[in-house]
């Protein structure tokens, strides 16, 4: 019995502990599961991970711990984190003697990869940075990216030159095609000096050309950065960029100009108007119209009219209507080798009254220059004589004054040329040196280094700065015997001799933008044919700005003739007692026979045969401006002049 009952006790026990470990189970339904989430790389705590298990969340602390209940129970563990790949784990919850569990993981952080393409063309764009949030990353050769620890709804952003702006969220997503939409970029071509659009312009970018529409734009898309963009447009210099970004604004710089040249005063058109820049002389035409092409990017337009002031323009500021201001001269005579104190005496006589032009000697009658010239023929026969004036001084005092500034020449009287070189003077059949009863001597004008000498001479006087050069004794010396030539002297020789002169200093001046002018007897006005002198007007002037006759009534001596029938001034023989009428007549019957040239008289200041005053002087001055001469100049050999002669300012 005993033993029945140890046996029963040792079965009993065995089944009180199974029922008391069953009363445990069941008395626990979870258990605690907790861990550590880490970065799997850097093994750094993920702080805030999401813990997910059974329908119970939490997130790790900031040591990235976390503890969960794990029911009893096969389950699955789910952790996330944001920029992270989520990791699942299967977990039991019936270990029935487990009260907890431990379990860390290990986050890899995740992976987003694409490419970037041209919307329109699926091209990759290689090299092309993208904005992951505050990470960068650059596409390879062939578009692609991947970037990784991408966190939730962070900006990826895209600014690649040549396309629009790129922005999106992110949503987890583990590949993106990113699309790029090419940019359109507006270039504007204007004109640069007016601001003016200019329509049709035409836009070159590789080998593409684009025309600008109606508002002087064109739109180009796809411009690769430090790509060179060129503009052209007729009648404009083409101009290039380099594209950098945004729209693109071009300026045309003019390189053409279509003006008209205008009488300042009444508005008409000058005809026959000479314009300047730097080698290139155009002529305006009938209606004052003139084209030029190709103008440079700086430079200075030059207008030159018999009749009016030069005027000087900045190239990119000429106005389509250029007005020339009218100018008349009125002026004096500086005799050559005047003293230092004198000339400026004189200049000084034209700052206080209505002089504004002086005339003065640079060369003599006798073959001196007033300046070191270096014409080889000049310095051969020691032309040069500086005890006087310095040329360039009254040049700089006449621009500073304003005063108007011609430079007076005599051409073939030169006594010092014909007795150095008596083969270049006129002379006598025996070889000996044709001589006045003055003393004086002439150079032979048929003979062309005589006129390449006088040319070289007038070329370096325009070099200094004068205004005009003034031929004067630009003839024959008139009826004279037993003269050895070398060609036929018939009136048509002398004048086409004459006439050649002028035409080939007219020609090689030209380009030195001074007037030219030129002094004839005052009787060639009452007479049609060349008095043995070569000069006849109306064969003379075309190559002119500017003809002097020196109608000097002191000089028409024994012509009452001439006065009468030539002039047709009736009631006077003696010239000095009808000043005013030979003015005027003089200065019609000149202007008649003038082609071109501006007819601009020498008046007498000077005593002369009778008596002859400053009454008679100032019915001179009367009679020209009367008659419409473009201005007077008084001649005086002494260069003395009454001051009463002349207005005030």
């Amino acid at each position: 019995m005993r033993a029945m009952r140890k046996r029963i006790l040792f079965l009993l026990v065995p089944i009180v502990l199974l029922v008391a470990a069953a009363a445990i189970y069941l008395g626990q339904s979870t258990i605690a599961l907790s861990g550590v989430v880490r970065d799997a790389a850097t093994q750094v705590s993920l702080v805030g991970a999401q813990v997910n298990l059974a329908g119970r969340n939490t997130e790790t602390n900031a040591h990235g711990e976390y503890v969960i209940a794990l029911p009893r129970g096969e389950y699955t563990l789910q952790v996330q984190a944001d920029g992270y790949a989520p990791v699942q784990k299967n977990i039991s919850g019936n270990d029935w003697l487990a009260s907890e569990l431990k379990i860390d993981l290990a986050l890899e952080t995740n992976r987003v990869s694409g490419v970037v393409r041209d919307v329109e063309t699926q091209q990759p764009l290689p090299r092309a940075p993208i904005w992951f949030g505050s990470q960068l990353i650059t596409t390879t050769v062939s578009g692609n990216f991947e970037a990784r620890g991408v966190q939730s709804g962070a900006i990826i952003s895209a600014t690649v030159f040549g396309y629009q702006p790129f922005a999106m969220r992110f949503d987890g997503q583990a590949n993106l095609e990113l699309g790029l939409i090419p940019a359109s970029t507006q270039i504007t071509i204007k004109n640069q000096r007016t601001q003016q659009p200019i329509p049709g312009a035409l836009v070159y970018l590789d080998n593409q050309t684009y025309a600008a529409d109606a508002s002087g734009q064109a739109i180009v898309r796809r411009i690769p950065q430090g790509a060179t963009v060129r503009a052209t447009a007729p009648g404009f210099a083409s101009a290039t960029v380099t594209f950098v970004g945004g729209d693109l604004p071009l300026a045309l710089r003019p390189n053409t100009l279509d003006a008209v040249v205008l009488d300042a005063t009444t508005n008409q058109p000058i005809s026959g108007t000479l314009v300047y820049l730097n080698a290139t002389i155009v002529t305006a035409n009938a209606h004052g119209l003139f084209h030029l092409d190709n103008l440079p990017e700086q430079g200075t337009l030059m207008f030159k009219a018999p009749g009016y002031r030069k005027t000087d323009l900045d190239v990119n500021q000429a106005p389509r209507e250029i007005k020339l201001a009218p100018f008349q001269v009125k002026g004096i005579h500086i005799p050559f080798g005047m003293v230092p104190e004198q000339v400026r005496a004189l200049m000084d006589l034209a700052t206080k009254t209505e002089l504004n032009a002086i005339v003065i000697d640079v060369k003599a009658e006798k073959g001196r220059v007033a300046w070191n010239s270096q014409v080889p023929l000049a310095k051969e026969i020691g032309a040069p004589s500086l005890k006087g004036i310095d040329l360039q001084q009254v040049v700089t005092r006449c621009k500073t004054q304003n005063i108007y500034c011609i430079a007076r020449m005599p051409v073939f009287q030169d006594l010092l040329l014909a007795t150095s070189k008596p083969a270049l003077a006129i002379h006598h059949p025996d070889g000996t040196v044709f001589v006045e009863q003055n003393g004086l001597a002439w150079i032979n004008p048929y003979v062309a280094e005589n006129q390449t000498y006088a040319i070289a001479l007038a070329k370096e006087i325009a070099a200094l700065g004068f205004d005009e050069i003034q031929f004067d004794y630009v003839r024959f010396p008139g009826r004279v015997s037993n003269i050895e030539w070398g060609a036929d002297n018939t009136e048509a020789n002398r004048v086409a001799t004459i006439a050649g002169f002028l035409a080939r200093a007219q020609k090689e001046l030209r380009p030195t933008g001074v007037f030219i002018s030129a002094d004839v007897f005052g009787l060639t006005t009452a007479t049609n044919d060349d008095q043995n002198t070569g000069q006849r007007l109306r064969d003379l002037t075309p190559y002119l700005d500017y003809i002097s006759p020196m109608v000097y009534p002191d000089t028409w001596v024994d012509a009452a003739d001439l006065l009468v029938k030539g002039l047709g001034i009736k009631n006077c023989t003696v010239a000095v007692r009808c000043p005013y009428d030979v003015i005027y007549n003089s200065y019609q019957h000149a202007a008649e026979k003038s082609q071109g040239a501006k007819v601009r008289l020498w008046l007498q200041a000077y005593e002369g045969r009778g008596n002859f005053g400053l009454p008679e002087y100032r019915l001179q001055k009367k009679a020209a401006t009367d008659a419409g001469s473009v201005g007077w100049m008084f001649w005086s050999g002494s260069g003395t002049y009454d001051p009463q002669l002349f207005d005030g300012k």
